[in-house]
């Protein structure tokens, strides 16, 4: 007994290529099992971050705006001036805050506002006509952290009856025409600019918050006329010597998010505690309080965002969680298989122990021993370069690791032992045991039928329970096990249709003059244990690829169908104002077939039967839209009777959840009233609409938008057909020159290019294509190891064969039928359940925020490419079985023969 740790070691040495492989597998394994939390965790923080940052700092960071001017302090202070006490009670605030929230916002921010008028310059010897314009005065404590003065200096507090100091940004300066040192009228006051500066770089965000201070807001009004909106800033305390005008002063303040510190674990809570601080307003001390005031509501579209970043990373972690269930099931075959080989050689030595009076458990003890020194030699090794990079997430990373480490400990002694104490030829059918008692064959068969009939029983039974709850989840039990059941339902089937196959293969063998077309299929059905395990890999593992292949076509046919529906046309232009002449332009750019434009945009309430809701009408040529939508499968439904005359009911087509919300379908919405008048609703779309965010909405035609009170106050929006040689973008890019101002342009293709470079999306790509190359791996080790098992009982026949003058290739030819007819009747059940996999789990993940649109996608399997996989993995298992044949058929006869010998004994 003092010496088993050393036999324990010399067992693992005496077999070091077999031992070592084992090692390596588990060591991959284990690297693969604890690195991949953490990658996961990377690729959904990373999803969540983009979300965040696919917003501007005006929307994302908590802002609120009140009107009136904070309580002054009774002397100021060095940077802040008299607004030190507000700061403090918002960073009271702030420092109040739970973690993860607190540490994720920065210092407070706070600026003063006074509405902006217009300013003149009465100087009659200017150079340049002054433009239209109205200015801001601004006080703003941060103001001289983030600006470098270029000319002049920075603003002192004056007496308003004296004139205002003010400096301007060199862009603001530029655009208005304002020379440093010049004096303009504002009201009934002079605004004399002293200085002129420009941004440092530092805090560049806070600048969103003071519209007009970088580059000055241009408005455009009905007529087409342009107001320049700009700020100006005042000596830090000059807002609070403006008293007089207290009912025009609005306070705004800020606080920057840091979303590099915010990781996928925490986005729920800080989601949840980022509506907490809006739903709470802070009671900042003010000038003169009234009955406006109640404190400031910090808003933000953080928790929108977040959301839907969480979303996405929930997604991922589904769909990777359920993909790595086929590569596990497929390791832990190939482990038992490998360590199977290993418990091969063994028998010899565990029947001399077992003659010498060594007993049963110390020989399992012995046997397990080795194993386990193996498997923690090999989880050591993967689980220590995982800690190193990625790292570890937390400690149950090592469970699966230790279940990979145990494999062998329990395969080894039970194979080994097993075969020990075998007498008999397996591969004459005789299974007999000595030293565990004999069961009958008949017995035996009985009780594989009732197990393989109770698993294809609860595979349908699951299989029907993911059917019948509908709706989108995760990752749940059901799905889990669902990849499993399907793969083993498919490799049962596999196995009780090879037998008729191969006994069909063997009696049109007998009626031809071919040893290999008789003996092949012989050999073949004789031993069915062997071909069980590469059965079972290539059924999973080739589900899990063609599942994965189905994923990533629906993904990418889903993202392009919801850029398609969100962009409405081949192109959409968009400005805040786009004249007729500018409309007209854009449709004679060269490449160009059809343009339609989004004539009016307006919240209205929709009523029926009592029941009201605030809902979005739209006015659209209806004509104009369905030629620009070429009857694309995303086109907007717009019927002809749209453009009906408004009788006593207004023709409209209205959204699906604005009739779910009212509790009518389009059958029966005939009461409807949209702005009290009453409307005919004519059809009903999805939600998703290219002319924006509502999901609440009507379409009613141009020419009856005035019976629902709507009157058109411009074009904001052009939506262009254009021919099929043209090029999208340029066309996009044209169309922006020819309008001008702040005009921009969308593409579908751009649209999809956003969200097919998702972090999430890429890290389920790569997910997926690591499991389909890891079951691929592992598909030839099992069959080199399958038919490697299989060598001391075919050596025999080999060996009498070459005897017999027999020649090489035929030898081969018998040994790939040991496993090729399995093979190949496995691809097409492999195929099956792969598409099973899609069409049963792919409808239970939620992808809407993959695919950047409210609507679930429809289950695409990928056209050719499962076609392709199949082949793949065909070639992969010709090769394998190759390879194996050639080393199997090599073998020197009378070596094997004396293996078999002392292992069948």
């Amino acid at each position: 007994m003092n010496r088993r740790p050393s036999l324990m070691i010399k067992g693992a040495a005496t077999t070091p290529l077999l031992s070592l492989f084992l090692v390596v597998v588990i060591a991959v394994l284990s690297y693969l099992a604890a690195a991949a939390p953490a990658l996961l965790a990377d690729g959904r923080t990373a999803t969540v971050q983009r979300a965040i940052a696919s917003l501007p700092e005006l929307a994302a960071w908590p802002a609120a705006l009140v009107p009136g001017l904070p309580r002054p302090d009774g002397a100021p202070a060095a940077d802040v001036g008299v607004w030190g006490g507000a700061l403090a009670v918002l960073e009271r605030n702030r420092q109040e805050q739970p973690e993860p929230l607190r540490s994720l916002l920065g210092n407070p921010r706070i600026a003063m506002t006074v509405d902006p008028l217009a300013t003149m310059d009465a100087d009659p010897a200017r150079a340049t006509p002054v433009p239209r314009n109205r200015v801001a005065l601004v006080s703003d404590p941060g103001l001289a952290g983030r600006v470098d003065v270029v000319e002049g200096r920075m603003p002192e507090i004056t007496d308003p009856a004296d004139g205002i100091e003010i400096v301007l940004t060199s862009t603001v300066a530029e655009q208005l025409s304002w020379p440093l040192g010049s004096e303009r009228r504002w009201d009934d006051s002079t605004l004399t600019l002293t200085g002129i500066v420009t941004p440092n770089g530092d805090d560049a965000g806070d600048w969103a918050f003071i519209g007009g201070s970088i580059d000055p807001i241009v408005e455009v009004d009905a007529s087409g006329d342009r107001t320049l909106i700009a700020a100006a800033f005042m000596h830090v305390d000059q807002a609070a010597v403006l008293v007089d005008r207290f009912n025009g002063i609005k306070t705004s303040s800020w606080m920057p998010f840091h979303p590099t510190a915010l990781d996928a674990d925490s986005a729920e809570a800080a989601a949840a505690q980022l509506r907490l601080l809006s739903a709470d307003p802070v009671d900042v001390p003010m000038y003169a309080s009234g009955f406006y005031d109640r404190g400031m509501s910090f808003s933000s579209s953080l928790p929108t965002a977040i959301d839907t970043g969480a979303a996405r990373a929930d997604a991922m972690t589904a769909v990777i969680t359920v993909a790595a269930v086929g590569p596990i099931t497929v390791a832990l075959v190939v482990l038992a298989l490998v360590s199977r080989l290993i418990a091969v050689r063994r028998v010899a030595s565990a029947r001399v122990l077992r003659a010498r009076g060594a007993s049963m458990p110390r020989l399992i003890a012995l046997l397990a021993g080795e194993g386990a020194v193996l498997g923690a030699i090999g989880v050591t090794i993967g689980v220590a370069v995982a800690a190193v990079q990625p790292g570890w997430v937390a400690w149950w990373v090592l469970l699966f690791p230790a279940a990979l480490g145990g494999v062998p400990a329990v395969a080894l002694p039970w194979g080994a032992l097993t075969d020990a104490e075998r007498r008999g030829r397996r591969d004459l059918g005789n299974s007999g045991r000595a030293g565990f008692g004999r069961a009958g064959v008949g017995r035996a068969g009985v009780g594989r039928a009732g197990l393989q009939a109770l698993i294809l029983a609860v595979t349908g039974v699951l299989a029907f329970l993911v059917l019948v709850r509908g709706g989108t989840g995760g990752a749940d039990p059901l799905l889990l096990a669902l990849p499993v059941l399907l793969g083993a339902a498919g490799s049962i089937l596999v196995l009780r249709l090879l037998p008729p196959l191969l006994r069909f293969a063997e009696a049109r063998g007998a009626r031809r003059a071919s040893l290999a077309g008789l003996l092949g299929p012989a050999r073949a059905r004789r031993d069915p244990v062997v071909r069980t395990a590469p059965v079972l890999a290539v059924v999973v593992g080739l589900g899990v690829a063609v599942f994965s292949v189905a994923f990533a076509a629906t993904v990418s046919s889903g993202i392009v169908r919801s850029a398609t529906a969100s962009v409405g046309a081949d192109v959409r232009v968009e400005a805040a104002y786009i004249t007729e002449s500018a409309a007209e332009s854009v449709a004679a750019i060269d490449g160009v077939i059809a343009m339609a434009a989004l004539h009016g945009d307006s919240s209205v309430e929709a009523t029926v039967g009592g029941r009201a809701t605030r809902t979005h009408v739209y006015s659209v040529d209806r004509n104009d839209f369905v030629a620009i939508q070429h009857d694309a499968d995303t086109a907007l439904p717009l019927p002809p009777a749209l453009t009906d005359s408004a009788g006593d009911a207004v023709p409209v087509v209205a959204s699906e959840k604005l009739l779910a919300r009212l509790g009518v379908d389009a059958t029966d919405a005939q009461e409807m009233e949209v702005s009290g008048v009453p409307v005919h609703v004519v059809g009903s779309a999805a939600p998703q609409v290219p002319f924006g965010a509502a999901e609440q909405w009507v379409i009613v035609d141009r020419a009856n938008a005035e019976a629902l009170g709507q009157r058109g106050s411009g074009l904001e929006q052009l939506y262009l057909a254009i021919d099929s040689g043209a090029d999208a973008d340029d066309i996009g890019a044209a169309a922006v020159e020819a309008i001008g101002g702040d005009a921009s342009f969308r593409t579908p293709s751009g649209v999809a290019a956003v969200y097919a470079e998702d972090p999430g999306f890429g890290v389920v790509q790569g997910a997926l294509l690591m499991a389909s190359a890891i079951v691929v791996m592992l598909l030839g080790v099992a069959l080199i190891a399958t038919l490697v098992l299989g060598a001391p009982a075919r050596a025999r026949v080999l060996a009498l064969l070459r005897t017999l003058g027999y020649p090489q290739r035929g030898a081969r030819r018998l040994v790939a039928w040991e496993v090729a007819p399995a093979l190949t009747l496995a691809l097409p059940f492999g195929w099956g359940t792969g598409v099973a996999m899609a069409l049963l789990m792919i409808p239970q993940l939620d992808l809407r925020g993959f695919v950047g649109g409210p609507m679930q996608p429809t289950v695409e399997l990928g056209g050719m490419w499962p076609v392709v996989v199949v082949i793949g993995f065909a070639v992969v298992a010709a090769v394998a079985v190759t390879m194996a044949s050639a080393l199997a058929s090599r073998l020197e006869s009378a070596d094997v023969i004396r293996a078999g010998d002392d292992r069948d004994g």
